[in-house]
């Protein structure tokens, strides 16, 4: 007689277990990274639905997002020393649930999976560990990626993956001094600096467009809901001497921002898997070689050069893995587990089939 039992952790329980715990986020996020680098860790392809679009459109190569609705499936393992993690993580979006009403952007969920039967441990929100995660793997680059000189810091947008990832960057650049910010919504944005400079100690300034709040940014971080590349933005000759270039979100640079970066950088040679988003597009187009992209996880073991110039101008692509939400997620669980916390819920008490 077999019985499957897991525990449900709401977005409250979540981050009451740590969730947004932002120190512990960069530390998830980087261990996975090098136990990526080091193949011990595997991620599913992504499975990606797209709806209220002509299926005709789906059926043909395409880059970017063809419908603003889609839902997103993804699957990982990592070997953590020795410690078994499996999860699963949905996430649907659309980019106008704010204005219809509907919400934020993105809802989901992480599932945690026993590593020998498969069954289900915990189902815990997404939404914060995917937001978290997704601005410290941002971060991460920052921490070991920007200029000696690096003070300040330019954030387009100032939704939850913004909003993370100023956290985080704060938590790995301590001699960051001042920020600038764009948003569409000024009245948000101005949100942002008020809530944001008030907890970090931080001069955060509200741009009135993208390129002022760059200009003078030694880290740019572009977090939008941008759809394709015909809709790229940020100019080359809007970064100054010395910036790194976050790419967080797709599409906000134009290309020849990566054509003329002294460098390129990936979280993971994974994301070339996906072919309908940068960098696996630059390289299927012939803006870079596959063996031009620099694997972070190698500069943080001290196996591949990171900056090599005060001055150069290099490109960051952080691009989210479920590997990172596992992470995540096994943490909040275990944290959970110790309080005795979550809604205990059951699958099944007794076998139905033979």
């Amino acid at each position: 007689m077999s019985a499957a039992n897991f525990i449900y952790l709401s977005q409250e329980d979540a981050i009451s277990h740590g969730a947004a715990d932002v120190a512990a986020t960069v530390d998830d996020v980087e261990r996975t990274v090098v136990l990526t680098y080091q193949n011990k860790a595997i991620e599913a392809p992504t499975a990606t639905l797209f709806w209220d679009v002509d299926p005709a459109l789906l059926r043909q190569p395409f880059v970017g997002y063809p419908s603003k609705k889609r839902a997103n499936i993804h699957a990982g393992y990592i070997d953590d020393h020795g410690i078994k993690k499996v999860g699963i993580k949905n996430i649907p979006s659309n980019p106008d649930n704010v204005k219809n009403g509907y919400g934020p952007r993105a809802s989901g969920l992480v599932t945690i999976l026993h590593p020998e039967s498969g069954y289900p441990l915990a189902v815990m929100d997404a939404m914060v560990i995917s937001c978290m995660r997704t601005g410290v793997l941002g971060a991460l680059g920052v921490k070991y990626l920007r200029s000696p000189k690096a003070t300040t810091a330019a954030f387009i947008g100032v939704g939850p993956v913004n909003q993370a990832a100023l956290l985080g960057v704060a938590e790995v650049m301590p001699e960051l001094r001042k920020v600038y910010v764009f948003d569409y919504d000024k009245s948000r944005a101005r949100l942002f600096a008020d809530k944001f400079s008030a907890q970090l100690n931080i001069e955060i300034v509200v741009c009135d467009s993208a390129k002022e709040a760059i200009l003078d940014a030694d880290v740019i971080c572009p977090a939008t809901s941008v759809q394709n590349k015909d809709a790229a933005y940020i100019e080359y000759d809007w970064l100054k001497k010395g910036a790194l270039f976050v790419d967080l979100s797709l599409w906000d640079a134009k290309y020849e921002v990566f054509e003329k970066a002294a460098a390129l950088f990936t979280n993971s040679d994974l994301v070339l898997e996906r072919k309908t988003m940068t960098p696996a597009c630059l390289v299927m187009e012939g803006f870079t070689r596959e063996e031009d992209l620099i694997d972070i996880g190698g500069v943080i073991l001290g196996e591949s050069a990171g900056r090599q110039h005060d001055d150069d101008i290099i490109v960051y692509f952080a691009r989210g893995l479920a590997l990172y939400d596992i992470m995540s997620g096994y943490r909040v669980y275990e944290n959970a587990l110790k309080a005795n916390a979550g809604k205990k819920l059951s699958l099944w008490e007794g076998d139905y089939w033979l």
